[in-house]
């Protein structure tokens, strides 16, 4: 690794053109040798004039094949050829025009993050609390007759105010004001160049109105109107911060899934315990029951079970003889293996799968490009009618026409960036938290109000988790109860997830499971089998597993899946096991169909459980053996037939698709990757909550074009007055405080919702 001090001090990011070192946030184009596709952080990356201006920079540097700016989650996906630009130059570019980014990978350091959210919530604090403190001294001058106040009270409570104003200028609004600087030195415009404008010209104006009464510029100042706009700003920004926080956070949590700790074969055979990051292809790795792979490889040593349900959502343990792959992220289940490691790192289909999650993330969905388009054509506007107010009233009163300017910029700015829709959006937000559903993203609310295909999951989304057991049929000769005893007494000592659910089965039919087993042994993928001493006294060999282990003769592969209990050639018992449905399911999807939603089922499981199930809820379109890239290609498939996509999973191989799809919804019992990337979470696991949950989010929309409709009719109103110079900067802050009230006592409809209301019809 190169020394940080021996880097260059023009460009500190020199270290990153190491190939190690891009490697980290980078992955190879499987079909260019040469070309990489890298993941970095932009934090000051705010709106879509951003993202595009971003995206803009970065492709005029040569050897820059694509850019993919996502204001949203923050991330600059950069597809580039090695062997024209380096990691350094396209660092520096971003460095250069404001925007200084990170390796996706560096940044989820948590000490940065907290350090960061701290920042931001102290900004809030201090604005809030100087703005009630400048409300209270504005309240009297607004209600009070000239000759109510001594002008000496007056001129105080004006001083009063400029003190508590000072350090919202000089901490809070920090932020705004800083990246308004460096668009205007970079003579690009951003969402906080207009904000900046309208904050630093009511200030500079309050100040000369305080301090220099009598000028050109009269006497009325703006504190109240300053302090409330950038409270209402830091409030979105402060959300968005921790929004990120949590979305980091969970990504650090799920790479813990993976040991810190192996235990190593070395030169002389023995076994030595090294840290995780020092494994290398070619080690054999010793792993023991309920321990988690730390790498792909091989088993040389020995057989088990694994569960890889999490990476490729196949919900049945999956057997790993002599010679079978194994995946790191997967469990080992049944027995101590040897393994012999393949691949390490990124170069394991775990680091892939998240890989694959970061590149669908950045993919702009159409109403971010939308947003792209009218981003800055609205600043534009708002500038120009500024301008436009101005030149008109200049000759005639300049103080007039710089409060004019400001009065426009206040009466557009507010309404656009956090009254109208979010007021609405946090509304229902709060509301469906308080019934057990979590919104990562606010546009999620109108994403499922649009949606017209429903894509799910099976396992953990549909179906339960743990397994039915039911007992078919007993041999008329054997006694029921003792088979039961025999069934728990086998299954006692055994960790695979089918053997546990035999056991738990016939504990709820009390049995014991005191049986005396002699010679008992467990064949991975196949069963048990002991020596047991029948109630005759009479030794027998008993076997507990699926036909072919049982030498029971069977049909061919079924939607159930079958467990025998024989001894000889003797069927003495028969049990089914089936994936129990979740309460709702059915009832709820029918109803989906019934409003005319197309439902369809993607499953990593066999396809003959995957049908039945279809069948069994009314599903029509239903697919298994579905890998995580199957997946993101069915969904992308729909989306280019204009189909808007709402994914509904819990597993890691669901992150990719639910980070595609138009909208997403994860279960409460998704692993926190994929959480991270859904745009809500549905704690309870019930999938009833979807039909009133998009029901509500139709509500939301009419409330949201009704508050826009409201602040359309506001600015339509208020623009011109401004720039007329009938509406005063402070009126319009007033104006803008009035206009908020209304849109939220509107948005305080949507606190009433009723998650169980779809089951009265």
């Amino acid at each position: 690794m190169v020394n940080p001090l021996a880097a260059s001090s023009a460009n500190p990011w020199q270290g990153l053109d190491i190939q190690s070192e891009w490697e980290r946030f980078s992955q190879r184009d499987a079909s260019a040798a040469e070309v990489w596709t890298s993941h970095v952080w932009v934090d000051n990356m705010h709106c879509a004039a951003c993202s595009g201006r971003i995206e803009q920079t970065i492709k005029q540097q040569r050897g820059v094949l694509a850019v993919q700016a996502s204001a949203a989650s923050k991330r600059v996906r950069v597809v580039w050829d090695a062997k024209q630009t380096s990691p350094s130059s396209w660092f520096a570019n971003l460095n250069e025009i404001g925007y200084p980014a990170l390796p996706l990978n560096e940044y989820n350091a948590i000490s940065d993050r907290t350090v960061q959210q701290r920042k931001m919530l102290w900004r809030l604090v201090v604005a809030v609390f100087c703005m009630m403190q400048v409300m209270m001294y504005a309240y009297p001058t607004y209600w009070s007759d000239s000759n109510d106040m001594a002008p000496d009270m007056v001129q105080l409570m004006k001083w009063a105010s400029w003190v508590l104003t000072l350090p919202v200028m000089l901490f809070s609004a920090t932020p705004f004001l800083s990246q308004a600087w460096v668009s205007l030195k970079q003579r690009q415009l951003g969402m906080d160049v207009p904000v900046s404008l309208g904050i630093m010209t009511a200030f500079v104006m309050s100040t000369l109105a305080t301090f220099a009464p009598g000028g050109w510029w009269g006497d009325v100042v703006y504190y109240d109107s300053l302090t409330m706009f950038v409270s209402f700003l830091l409030i979105g920004r402060w959300l968005d911060v921790k929004l990120r926080n949590r979305t980091a956070g969970a990504l650090e949590n799920m790479m813990r899934r993976l040991p810190h700790a192996v235990l190593k074969k070395n030169a002389d055979g023995e076994w030595v315990q090294i840290a995780a990051s020092n494994i290398n292809v070619g080690d054999v790795l010793y792993v023991r029951p309920g321990e988690v792979f730390a790498a792909d490889g091989l088993v040389m040593v020995g057989s088990t079970s694994a569960d890889e349900s999490m990476l490729t959502g196949e919900s049945e343990p999956v057997l790993k003889p002599v010679g079978a792959k194994v995946i790191a992220g997967a469990g080992n289940l049944t027995s101590a293996i040897e393994m012999q490691v393949e691949q390490v790192g990124e170069g394991t289909q775990y680091h892939a799968l998240v890989n694959l999650m970061a590149s669908a993330s950045t993919e702009k969905p159409g109403i971010a490009l939308l947003a792209d388009k009218v981003a800055q054509p609205f600043l534009w506007a708002v500038l120009l009618a500024a301008i436009y107010a101005v030149i008109f009233w200049w000759n005639t009163d300049p103080a007039k026409a710089i409060m004019s300017a400001v009065a426009v910029l206040v009466v557009t700015c507010p309404c656009a960036l956090s009254l109208a829709t979010p007021a609405a959006m946090l509304a229902s937000a709060g509301t469906f938290a308080k019934g057990g559903v979590l919104i990562r993203r606010l546009q999620a609310i109108q994403a499922i109000s649009e949606v017209d295909t429903i894509v799910f999951d099976k396992t953990g989304t549909l179906t339960e988790n743990l397994q039915q057991v039911t007992l078919v049929e007993t041999h008329a000769q054997w006694d029921r109860q003792w088979l039961l005893d025999v069934i728990a007494s086998m299954s006692r000592d055994s960790l695979h997830p089918v053997a546990q659910a035999l056991h738990a089965f016939a504990l709820q039919h009390d049995a014991q499971d005191q049986l005396l087993l002699q010679d008992w042994q467990e064949i991975v993928g196949g069963g048990m089998s002991a020596t047991i001493v029948t109630k005759a006294g009479e030794a027998v060999r008993v076997t507990l597993g699926n036909a072919e282990f049982c030498g029971i003769a069977h049909e061919a592969a079924d939607a159930l899946r079958q467990v025998y209990v024989a001894t000889g050639e003797v069927q003495l018992a028969r049990l089914t096991l089936t994936e129990q449905v979740k309460p709702h399911a059915k009832a709820a999807i029918s109803q989906l169909i019934a409003h005319g939603l197309d439902i369809q089922l993607l499953s990593g499981d066999r396809i003959a459980p995957v049908k039945n199930l279809a069948a069994q809820l009314g599903i029509e379109r239903a697919f298994g053996l579905q890998k995580a890239a199957d997946k993101l290609q069915h969904v992308k498939l729909l989306q280019q037939q204009g189909r808007k996509v709402l994914m509904v999973g819990d597993g890691l191989n669901d992150g990719p698709v639910i980070a595609a799809a138009h909208t997403s919804i994860a279960m409460g019992s998704g692993v926190p990757l994929t959480q991270a990337q859904a745009d809500m979470v549905v704690l309870g696991n019930d999938i009833g909550v979807l039909v009133s949950l998009i029901s509500h989010c139709k509500k939301t929309i009419l409330i949201v074009k009704q508050n826009l409709l409201w602040a359309a009719l506001y600015n339509a109103a208020g623009v011109p007055l401004a720039i007329m110079g009938l509406l005063p900067a402070w009126l319009a802050g007033l104006g803008m405080a009035a206009s908020s009230l209304l849109v939220l006592l509107n948005a305080l409809r949507l606190t009433d919702w009723d998650k169980s209301a779809w089951q009265k019809g």
